[in-house]
């Protein structure tokens, strides 16, 4: 019942992910999630794992949406789930996909964009945008170096470094010392479960409409999306991206509008899936088959 969705040209672009991921609370009792200590990194390509990770995504928002704001158990549960998600594709790099600047570091200024998960400012210096993303290092962890013609970013660690081809922000994003709260990653999540449940509505009622619907519009603010042209046997687009968030937007977006599969929740569980035939109903036989089973139950006790 799995399907794949039809990504139109070559999408590609290095990700990291740390084998464990940690809880912390800084000063003022914000919430990060941040990698462990000793965790090693792996470098990967969200497109590889795209349906899991836009259906991962979808359902910890469902989890999050549900929460009831007393209920500890359920919020440890979804800190758990939220580690797990990071351990499987990495923080999504909100540092870069919240702000209209490219570089960020060096540019002394960061302009945010609208309807960001960061804060309501418009503006902010550089320093101050950056410590909201590294609130545990320690003097010397991460050294911002400014020569005459260029800046800098050393670290007191061995990871990723990109010399000119990608934004220097991503040697941070890509640090051991970087960190999200956990709170933007929840609004983020429950923002795509929340817009899959309303295109779900007015899919539904398709006959219905008139004219097109712009579902929670403003949400989406992908504005760092780039490509290339590319040669080899066939001409392809590859295309190029600041963040995980903009790789999933871009994926969801290709999955809800892919003619050739359908996204969908289970009749059963309600769980989001992906099928490539849009008669099935079910994310997967044991929901199918437990569906036809309280079907007969509920049969029989009508007849009884």
């Amino acid at each position: 019942m799995d399907g794949k969705v039809n990504l139109i040209g070559q999408f590609a672009t290095d990700w990291i992910k740390y084998s464990d991921y940690e809880i912390k609370e800084n000063s003022v009792g914000e919430i990060y999630i941040i990698p462990a200590k000793e965790a090693s990194f792996t470098m990967y390509n969200p497109f590889n794992v795209a349906e899991d990770l836009i259906l991962d995504l979808i359902n910890l928002g469902d989890s999050a949406l549900k929460l009831a704001e007393d209920n500890q158990d359920d919020q440890e549960k979804l800190n758990n789930d939220i580690l797990i998600f990071a351990r499987k594709y990495g923080l999504l790099g909100l540092i870069s996909a919240s702000v209209y600047n490219r570089n960020i570091i060096g540019d002394k200024k960061v302009l945010l964009i609208e309807n960001n998960l960061i804060n309501k400012e418009k503006m902010m210096d550089e320093s101050d945008y950056l410590s909201q993303f590294t609130p545990f290092t320690e003097e010397g962890d991460i050294v911002i170096k400014e020569y005459r013609n260029s800046v800098d970013v050393v670290k007191r660690e061995d990871s990723p470094k990109y010399y000119g081809k990608r934004p220097l922000v991503l040697d941070l994003v890509f640090s051991r010392f970087y960190s999200e709260q956990l709170k933007w990653i929840i609004d983020f999540a429950k923002m795509i479960s929340s817009h899959f449940n309303q295109l779900l509505i007015y899919q539904n009622e398709a006959g219905n409409l008139t004219e097109n619907v712009t579902i929670m519009a403003g949400k989406f603010q992908a504005h760092k999306i780039g490509f290339t042209i590319n040669q080899l046997d066939k001409t392809n687009i590859a295309w190029q991206f600041d963040s995980l968030k903009t790789a999933i937007e871009t994926v969801y977006a290709f999955a809800v509008t892919d003619e050739s599969t359908l996204i969908n929740r289970c009749k059963y569980c309600d769980s989001a899936f992906i099928s490539n035939n849009t008669r099935t109903k079910y994310c997967s036989v044991s929901c199918r088959n437990c569906a036809n089973v309280q079907k007969s139950r509920e049969r029989k006790a009508k007849d009884s």
